[in-house]
């Protein structure tokens, strides 16, 4: 959908501020008349990851142009752990036990470190490998069996629509356990799962005043009885990952762009179309090894992300990202089972340039 793409630095916290900020008035300064600036040009500002660590930077942004998403006051609060888990246990919402700083007495091979600004899975780190004592912006959570899953939804400030349901998974390294590794539309989860995770949606949306599109993420855990309780373990108050597993000719875009200008959930019919029953899924193919990218390299036409128009041969480290892959199906198992497999025919692809 884009009409041109900028590059700007990027590092574990996010966009490179000040990076950022003078591509954005690069643009500005490339007004043809002189009377008004190119931002004026566009709508508004609509984001995605980069921002949690540094909600302060979006504030400057919206200062230079209108941002169609959450505020980034809005933004600070639901990456507050303070804020967002007193708010959860006030409104009886289930979440894993939760730190600022672990206990003296407790195991802590049962809890993982995370960083409150982190996304993509890479912050979060095994809470024995990690100091005990507190450090600004992580906190301590209690490890839980079950399964990943997320809700993708759009919301007004009050309710809230339902786009998706997703199943998520991991792709494990020695330093990296919980880095991202893929996930699947329409997953089959049970009425009473999908039900929690509407509810919880809906109080925290009301709470929070979240607008747009949003993810929640949970771990369905089987309790000892066989029933199916959820934990919820973030609110991502952004453009997530899962989008791309609903895209659909901009029309999801736009219900994004009407939450938040105009608090208006438009119709979820708008995005019936071939795939309306058809699973997405997507996977992120990350280097086992280091890996030397050659000019001719020839990509099967489900491979995204990558690398294009490579004049010299391109070093990738290992544990770096190389490309994502897709898979459709009638159903996500099958979906998921494809993507996993075309991320070791790409592994064995990089294997064979070698």
């Amino acid at each position: 959908m884009a009409d041109t793409a900028l590059i700007v630095k990027y590092d574990d916290f996010g966009f490179d501020a000040e990076h950022l900020l003078q591509t954005l008035h690069t643009l500005e300064n490339k007004s043809s008349d002189n009377l008004a600036s190119q931002l004026s040009q566009f709508a508004g500002f609509v984001y995605g990851s980069g921002f949690e660590a540094q909600p302060e930077l979006l504030q400057k942004v919206a200062a230079l142009i209108p941002v169609i998403g959450n505020s980034s006051a809005t933004l600070a609060a639901v990456k507050d752990l303070s804020v967002f888990f007193a708010v959860m246990q006030k409104l009886n919402i289930k979440h894993p036990e939760t730190f600022e700083q672990l206990p003296a007495d407790v195991d802590a091979s049962l809890y993982v470190r995370k960083f409150s600004g982190g996304c993509g899975g890479v912050h979060i780190k095994p809470a024995a490998s990690a100091p005990h004592h507190w450090l600004e912006r992580y906190y301590f959570q209690r490890k839980l069996e079950g399964l990943p899953v997320s809700l993708l939804f759009v919301a007004n400030g009050t309710e809230v629509d339902v786009v998706g349901f997703n199943e998520q998974w991991v792709s494990a390294s020695a330093d990296m356990p919980f880095r991202y590794g893929g996930a699947v539309s329409h997953a089959a989860l049970s009425v009473i799962v999908q039900e929690q995770l509407l509810d919880a949606a809906k109080h925290l949306t009301a709470k929070f005043d979240l607008l747009g599109l949003n993810s929640l993420d949970a771990i369905v855990h089987k309790t000892s009885a066989g029933a199916e309780q959820v934990y919820v373990l973030e609110v991502n108050p952004r453009l997530s990952a899962t989008v791309d597993l609903y895209n659909n000719d901009g029309v999801l875009f736009e219900r994004h762009v009407q939450a938040c200008l105009c608090r208006q959930l438009v119709g979820a019919g708008q995005l019936q179309d071939v795939y309306e029953e058809v699973s997405k899924a997507h996977a992120i193919v990350y280097a086992d090894v280091d890996v030397m990218l050659n000019t001719e390299m020839i990509w099967p036409d489900w491979v995204t992300d990558t690398p294009v128009q490579l004049k010299t041969p391109l070093n990738i480290v290992a544990g770096a990202p190389v490309c994502s892959v897709l898979a459709y199906a009638d159903s996500a198992d099958a979906a998921k089972k494809e993507v996993l497999a075309r991320v070791q025919q790409i592994k064995n692809l990089l294997q064979s340039t070698h």
